[in-house]
């Protein structure tokens, strides 16, 4: 049995604590757009299996201009991140090499003007520092989900937790957008990238 009640909080803590497809504690999760779509699918999937779940303390979605977006989810993030609970690593995307494709673009632009509060973007300045954001527990939020929070789950509920980060964190971006699109249309009806993912055969991640 569990000690006492989950919070939409916890669960951020314990995706990003528990192992996902490496198999390791505390894999990384990369990319906000991975990590928003996993808390979205947490939440219209996922946390029925959790009777100890403060339902209304799970982040609240609406649909935006690049499918489902949550406010309460960023800011739980960044009061992880302040607290050092959570560290946000930038991955230059020019150093490593990596080729943007148009949906890792228009993320990059996203989050950017999310950060600058929706105004103007100067887009070569994107090009020039396009990163993504890779998102794990530091040592002080790794100790803090093993001394609280573990024990508050069944061992049924870590290993659906864990199935469920190892199948997000191995789809491809692409995968998971097609995805959460097609199974959930009306919150894709906003995106400014539809057109590239809904289909009408869908797809399914299971």
């Amino acid at each position: 049995m569990t000690e006492q009640n989950l919070t939409g909080k916890d669960i951020l803590l314990l995706l990003l604590y528990l192992p996902g497809k490496t198999g390791e504690v505390n894999e990384p999760i990369d990319g906000r757009t991975r990590l928003t779509k996993m808390i979205y699918i947490f939440d219209e999937e996922i946390k029925d299996n959790f009777d100890n779940l403060d339902k209304g303390s799970v982040p609240n979605f609406i649909p935006y201009d690049f499918g489902p977006f949550s406010r309460d989810l960023f800011d739980d993030l960044q009061f992880f991140i302040n607290i050092e609970f959570i560290k946000e690593d930038e991955i230059d995307i020019e150093l490593n090499n990596v080729k943007l494709n148009e949906e890792d673009y228009d993320e990059y632009k996203h989050n950017i003007s999310e950060e600058i509060g929706y105004g103007e973007i100067d887009e070569e300045a994107i090009d020039r520092e396009a990163t993504l954001y890779s998102y794990k527990l530091t040592e002080k939020g790794c100790k803090y989900v093993e001394n609280n929070i573990l024990n508050n789950i069944t061992s049924d509920q870590k290993k659906l937790l864990i199935r469920f980060k190892k199948k997000i964190n191995s789809l491809t971006l692409d995968s998971l957008i097609s995805y959460v699109y097609n199974k959930y249309p009306e919150f894709a009806e906003n995106s400014k990238i539809k057109a590239n993912y809904v289909s009408e055969e869908g797809v399914d991640y299971d």
